[in-house]
């Protein structure tokens, strides 16, 4: 789905000159309407290239390597993080300079880990240039000064850590690839053009070390990586998203992001994807999965999110209880949003399923 990458403030420092114009004092609403003009559009289905795909694709207004993962110590300790990395074109002109400070590509990434026996949510943001040193991206790895996602053939790996909070993981993918929407197409409104190339690896077989303040956890767990790159824009009427990321007990995987309108209705482009044990993809409509609030968590920061749900699959048999390992587990960053980890209880077809995963919040920060 489309991240949070709305109203992105950069240090001035970072734009090229010929871009400054298209900045004004430094917000840059990369995803609003008007800005993407001369930038390659997602309209086509197109074949994917790997592992060329799994790097950048220059053209594109923006891209984002996306990571959500539940762990968990030897004692059953329950950890969850996100570590994502955004690609932003300033310009859809390439810069001539001899100079290796000049670029129209900038960086960001968010990294974030809850702990949930500690009550605790730790997160962390950073922004570079991309100029190949500081912070780039190829179709083995992105990175911004230390932190970084590596691709080694069939294993990926993880490295970031802030302050007292480190994250190391080997993943190794134990489900095919999935791609969401037509092929790989991922329509977001009506008009031509408004998608991304979007697909995904739901299951990632993850271990590795977390260290917080004085303590150090040897974690195992599922880590779920999503890839998406496009020119696309929200429209007019559409102001954030719910989107969730689920890893069910019976090994099936289920994706839906919930396009919201500013009167509070679903768009109808609302979708997602069904993937079941063994690899099969079932396509997601608006009205598929039905979702109902639960409870509501209000952030001292401002905005009231909705902080629990139930989801029902009523052609499937299913129905399920998502609810957050910790409330609190809001990014102060910019922008402000929600995403966490959650717990996953429920039935298909009157016997019992459970799971966890990811619940991402956008547009409800005052």
């Amino acid at each position: 789905m489309m991240k949070r990458f709305l109203s992105l403030i950069l240090v001035i420092l970072l734009i090229p000159a010929n871009a400054q114009e298209r900045v004004g004092s430094g917000r840059l609403d990369v995803l609003k309407e008007g800005a993407e003009d001369g930038y390659l559009r997602a309209i086509n289905v197109r074949e994917f290239d790997f592992p060329a795909d799994h790097g950048p694709h220059s053209g594109y207004r923006h891209e984002w390597w996306y990571l959500t993962g539940n762990l968990e110590d030897d004692n059953g300790r329950k950890f969850g993080y996100e570590l994502t990395f955004f690609r932003l074109a300033l310009s859809p002109d390439a810069i001539e300079s001899s100079s290796p400070w000049r670029t129209n590509v900038a960086y960001a990434a968010h990294f974030a880990v809850t702990d949930v026996e500690g009550d605790d949510f730790h997160f962390f943001d950073r922004y570079s240039r991309g100029d190949g040193r500081l912070a780039g991206a190829d179709e083995a790895q992105v990175w911004i000064d230390d932190w970084r996602l590596e691709n080694d053939g069939d294993k990926w790996i993880v490295e970031a850590g802030e302050e007292d909070v480190a994250l190391t993981l080997d993943m190794t993918p134990i489900k095919p690839m999935m791609f969401n929407g037509d092929q790989g197409l991922s329509q977001k409104s009506e008009a031509p053009g408004n998608a991304s190339y979007y697909y995904a690896l739901t299951r990632l077989e993850s271990s590795g070390t977390l260290k917080i303040g004085e303590e150090e956890f040897r974690i195992n767990g599922l880590t779920w990586l999503d890839r998406e790159w496009g020119t696309s824009a929200l429209s007019a009427e559409q102001v954030g998203w719910d989107w969730y990321a689920l890893h069910l007990s019976d090994g099936s995987d289920l994706m839906f992001y919930n396009l919201r309108n500013s009167d509070g209705t679903q768009h109808p482009y609302s979708a997602g994807s069904w993937f079941s044990s063994d690899g099969q993809k079932t396509a997601l409509d608006n009205d598929d999965i039905i979702v109902e609030v639960t409870d509501t968590w209000e952030s001292p920061l401002g905005g009231i999110y909705p902080s629990g749900w139930k989801m029902f699959w009523r052609d499937k048999g299913l129905e399920l209880t998502v609810t957050p390992m910790i409330k609190n587990q809001e990014l102060n960053v910019t922008p402000r949003y929600w995403e966490g980890a959650v717990s996953v209880t429920g039935t298909q077809n009157g016997a019992p399923i459970g799971g966890s995963g990811y619940v991402e919040l956008t547009g409800y920060s005052n």
